[in-house]
């Protein structure tokens, strides 16, 4: 089974989905236009590995999944790539429709993940208690005004979509702003 086509007209966790059911062993390698590249890779219809940038496995996944435009090549056979993924398809699968339902109601509010947060002024008499996570902290200390969302993302080696989630939680908190 060869597979190909643009992720603009297609889901890729569709055609996923359709590789897993006739237990397919192979990899779908994946591009986008800005030069990005990725990979998943299936063995009798289960993950066993993603990559794409400096992420593997489910944040890989999760990446890939989330990208609307590109070209994607299913290419059937055995890789020698590793093991990354643990969970089954199903899960993931689930997971990453989540996560795309969720990345869309993140990117109304945050537009573009080449917008560049900056702290927002906050008035001297309003003192509030901020309690942050790790993730949150490693987010926050890239902020300096000069970098995007994605230059954040990837310097930190979190997620776009797990920063982008930071960044908009901070937003709507009013802790910093978006130019």
């Amino acid at each position: 089974m060869s597979l190909k086509g643009s992720l603009s007209s297609i889901n890729l966790a569709d055609i996923i989905q359709l590789v897993s059911n006739s237990k397919q062993t192979g990899r779908f390698v994946l591009s986008r236009p800005n030069g990005q590249k990725g990979a998943i890779y299936l063995k009798a219809g289960e993950i066993v590995h993603a990559e794409v940038d400096e992420f593997k496995g489910e944040d890989a996944i999760f990446t890939v999944i989330s990208w609307d435009d590109g070209e994607f090549v299913f290419e059937e056979g055995a890789f020698d790539a590793g093991t990354s993924a643990i969970r089954p398809i199903t899960s993931l699968l689930m997971e990453a429709a989540r996560r795309i339902d969720e990345w869309k109601l993140l990117r109304k509010k945050i537009g573009s993940i080449d917008a560049i947060p900056e702290f927002s002024d906050i008035d001297r008499q309003e003192r509030r208690k901020i309690s942050l996570s790790t993730m949150e902290w490693v987010i926050i200390a890239k902020i300096d005004g000069k970098k995007s969302i994605d230059q954040i993302s990837k310097e930190c080696g979190v997620n776009i979509y797990d920063t982008s989630r930071i960044v908009y939680g901070m937003v709507t908190s009013d802790l910093i702003k978006l130019k």
